[in-house]
């Protein structure tokens, strides 16, 4: 077994095991490991970033083998993962300090750092499919480990990632049958065949399910709400995200998609779908946590519609968006997390600079402030997708539009209302707020740093277009103006959006559990019981009643026939000759 693997995937483990069992008098000591372990994490990543490993191991028949092969671009991703492990891991230190489950917690998140590890440096799908799957056990626990009574929430949250994940293990067996091998770098399918589009499409699937594409989104609102804010900064927007980009990257060097092609046009189609109602519901959330859910919804969806489109410059735009949106969510949800224990929904910004600085910096990379990773990966996905047509550039700066109105709106509420009180915050928990927020602002100013480092795997022509520039200019001017008027004209951040989502009566879906898909696959499911259950009595009654009294009655028919009379016999059989004479004459 190769030293990476120990250090990113077997020490993780260690790591969980000695804080599942630790006794829980240690539970301050056991916190401070936690950290340590994170920590431990990202040094072990960062230790491999500038080497390319390759590791094999013959594992089982069929030719399987647990084969490791990294590049700088996959340390990438896992330094974006352990990155965030580790300043969640710092920023639970107060906000879980009440929480009797905090170890668990942290148990639970070091064994799902070991699994995101295992995804991101094996070079098989069997292993990627192990990893995953073995990611919903930590994926549960981590739920169940909030200070809530959770269980059916988890249970929805699983079941939601286990339809998404069996539609990924059936593009993998698929996968497997076309290309007879299990290892990435060795599989090389083009889509000709219905089988090669139906892997495909599943791997999509499965990938959706991780971004919480709709319609596999409907847990995240509901845990944004009962679960802590570290599991939803580091499972719902960092390591899930990570995932669902990588799934979809190796996808499309798998299948060798090229751009244009039908398939990946009528995917994006209903993703872009999904994507513009997350965006335009998340104007109408109650609360910031629901608001920063719905936009990452419409995030995943709008990362993944740039990949879709398999142009260069859009798949290495997605990815340092990727990057992006994984620092300024994490920061407003930080933000979130520090207003959760200061008890307070609303905090003047005269008397909360710190707070208010970062939030403006990480609503800035959000909304594409130039000088701003987020600035430039939408302008990247902006030239693919105009390049792709005009119609995806259209979606995506409806996206943009949306999303943008909906964070500038909840910074109005924050902290321009007229009851803006001072919050109290710990050390630990600024300490991710600050580096998170400052962070979006140097991912822009040195965005060559990740970009040189995406180039390595998608090599993509310099982008310098005027036309470009005005578009994303246009759009953030558009999103101010629209904020301004909307304060000015409506007394709220929403402006025109409150007119469009009227119109479009996209209030009837909010907050409708009517409509949401686990409710209605639910309600089939219960429909299609019920039927299964009629349709087993009426069986029972054809088995037991029907064919029973049909047999007691033709027996008591024939009784009444058979009665011993001669005549009777007689007249049977002279009817019997008639019958015969009238069939052969």
């Amino acid at each position: 077994m190769s030293m990476i693997s120990l250090l990113l995937i077997i020490a993780p483990i260690v790591f969980a095991v000695a804080l599942f069992c630790a006794p829980e008098k240690y539970k301050q000591a056991k916190s401070y490991i936690f950290i340590v372990a994170a920590i431990f994490n990202l040094w072990a990543v960062c230790a491999y970033f500038s080497e390319n490993v390759f590791a094999y191991a013959q594992w089982a028949a069929f030719d399987f083998s647990f084969s490791i092969v990294t590049s700088q671009f996959n340390m990438f991703l896992l330094v974006i993962a352990a990155f965030f492990a580790a300043l969640t891991a710092i920023f639970a230190l107060n906000n879980m300090k009440n929480n009797p489950k905090a170890s668990m917690f942290g148990a639970s998140m070091m064994l799902a750092v070991s699994f995101v590890n295992g995804v991101l440096i094996t070079d098989s799908l069997l292993f990627v499919l192990i990893f995953i799957e073995a990611l919903a056990v930590p994926f549960v626990l981590m739920i169940l480990s909030s200070e809530n009574n959770n269980k059916k929430l988890a249970l929805k949250a699983f079941t939601i990632t286990a339809i998404a994940d069996l539609f990924f293990m059936a593009g993998i067996a698929l996968a497997y049958c076309v290309a007879k091998t299990m290892n990435i770098s060795e599989i090389s399918i083009t889509l000709n065949s219905g089988l090669e589009i139906a892997a495909f499409i599943f791997i999509m699937v499965g990938a959706a399910g991780k971004l919480g594409v709709m319609p596999f989104h409907s847990w995240m609102p509901e845990a944004s709400e009962k679960t802590s804010v570290p599991f939803m900064v580091f499972m719902a927007t960092a390591a899930e995200k990570i995932l669902g980009i990588y799934i979809i990257f190796i996808a499309l060097k798998m299948f060798n998609v090229a751009p244009g092609s039908t398939v990946t046009c009528v995917i994006a189609a209903v993703v872009a779908v999904g994507a513009i109602i997350a965006a335009l519901l998340s104007n109408k959330q109650g609360t910031f946590k629901k608001m920063l859910v719905y936009t990452s919804i419409s995030q995943g969806s709008f990362m993944m519609i740039a990949m879709l489109t398999a142009i260069p410059v859009a798949i290495a735009g997605a990815v340092l968006h990727l990057l992006a949106h994984t620092v300024y969510k994490s920061s407003l949800f930080y933000v979130a997390g520090v207003m959760d224990d200061s008890k307070e929904s609303v905090i003047s910004f005269k008397n909360n600079p710190y707070i208010f600085t970062c939030f403006i910096l990480a609503a800035a990379s959000f909304i594409g402030v130039p000088f701003f990773a987020a600035f430039f990966s939408k302008e990247m996905m902006y030239e693919g997708a105009m390049n792709a047509g005009i119609i995806w550039l259209a979606v995506m700066m409806l996206i943009t539009f949306f999303c943008s109105s909906a964070i500038l709106d909840w910074m109005g509420k924050i902290f321009f209302g007229n009851e803006g009180k001072h919050a109290e915050y710990p050390v630990s928990s600024m300490i991710a707020v600050v580096t998170a927020a400052f962070l979006c602002l140097l991912l822009g100013i040195f965005k060559k740093v990740p970009l040189t480092v995406i180039e390595e795997k998608i090599h993509f022509a310099e982008h310098s277009s005027t036309l470009l520039l005005a578009i994303s200019l246009a759009m953030l001017f558009i999103v101010l103006i629209n904020f301004i008027v909307g304060y000015v004209k409506y007394k709220n951040g929403l402006g025109f959006v409150k007119g469009i989502i009227s119109f479009l009566k996209i209030d009837k879906l909010n907050e409708n559990s009517a409509l949401d898909p686990y409710n209605l696959v639910g309600r089939v499911y219960k429909s299609f019981g019920k039927a299964s259950f009629d349709f087993d009595k009426f069986l029972n009654w054809v088995y037991d009643s029907l064919f029973v009294n049909s047999v007691l009655i033709c027996s008591s028919a024939i009784k009444r026939v058979h009665n011993g009379s001669l005549s009777r016999y007689i007249v049977w059989v002279l009817l019997g000759i008639a019958v015969i004479v009238l069939f052969f004459v």
